[in-house]
């Protein structure tokens, strides 16, 4: 029963990061219409979410920690929060956004791929079913399928590299979760991303309209804060493949946001394919809570 209720809070926590950190591309567009820099937003988000990472460091202490995981924990940040989002920002420069979300998620395909290898999971005919439904979803939901999509070798190898680095994260965080607190990693990785980013920066000039710095508090608390934590709490728990399966929400979410607060609109093929994608972590998440019982 214990067993149970953990595996149902890891998808719950997943689901969480998911819809909280698709949000992001939301406060960013909000943010940019100020005249704010991409770089500028990112190291802005980091040092003001760093406090509260450390505050629940605090509330929440755990044993000591290695050196050696010491270095994992900098590494996993460095990856998975400053060189993976780096590495998405340029690859926009060459390619349009509908190829860039479809290639960067490929990463949840990666993980399982790197989990067999790492953690000798088994793939099995359901995971593998549920891998195809929520990508066909996917493709459906970015349009693929309409053409038009212009493709820039540079900016596909830029965004492949960002999925490929952001899995590896994954995987030293499910590595890292058997011998250190979630709070702990979360602290230390999201530390070592927010001085990188700070040293991209190069100090540009501040915001000065108080409206920005309330939507990159919102940024900071709603979209890096509660994602980050959620993401390594969950991965704790059900594992990484399970937990960048159920990312697959993230998409929908992103699209519904976008609906009610830009008043982007979905045609019937994306609302057909933010179904499948539904249907997809359903499948996935059927199987670990059966697998539990």
């Amino acid at each position: 029963m214990e067993n149970n209720r953990t595996v149902v809070t890891g998808y719950v926590l997943a689901v969480v990061s998911a819809v909280a950190y698709s949000a992001k591309g939301i406060f960013a567009k909000l943010i940019y219409g100020y005249g704010v820099d991409p770089v500028t937003l990112l190291a802005l988000r980091f040092a003001l979410a760093l406090p509260l990472f450390w505050l629940t460091f605090l509330l929440y202490p755990s044993g000591k920690i290695t050196r050696r995981d010491g270095l994992y924990l900098v590494l996993s940040g460095l990856l998975g929060l400053y060189a993976a989002a780096m590495a998405d920002f340029y690859g926009l420069l060459y390619i349009d956004a509908s190829l860039e979300r479809t290639i960067l998620y490929t990463y949840p395909a990666i993980v399982v791929a790197l989990a067999a290898l790492f953690f000798k999971e088994k793939l099995g005919a359901r995971k593998a079913a549920a891998m195809a439904v929520t990508y066909l979803g996917l493709a459906l939901a970015v349009k693929l399928f309409d053409g038009g999509l212009k493709t820039h070798y540079l900016g596909v190898a830029l965004v492949l590299f960002s999925a490929v680095i952001y899995s590896l994260s994954y995987i030293i965080t499910e590595a890292l979760g058997k011998r250190v607190s979630g709070v702990k990693i979360s602290a230390y990785s999201t530390t070592a991303a927010c001085f990188a980013f700070l040293g991209t920066w190069h100090g540009s000039s501040l915001p000065e309209d108080r409206r920005v710095w309330l939507l990159l508090a919102t940024l900071a608390v709603v979209s890096t804060y509660v994602p980050v934590l959620a993401l390594v709490l969950s991965i704790k728990r059900i594992g990484a493949s399970k937990a960048a399966l159920v990312s697959f929400i993230g998409p929908v979410s992103t699209a519904v946001l976008a609906n009610m607060i830009l008043g982007e609109r979905m045609d019937p093929g994306q609302i057909a394919g933010m179904c499948l994608i539904i249907a997809g972590v359903l499948l996935i998440s059927y199987e670990k809570r059966r697998k539990a019982l």
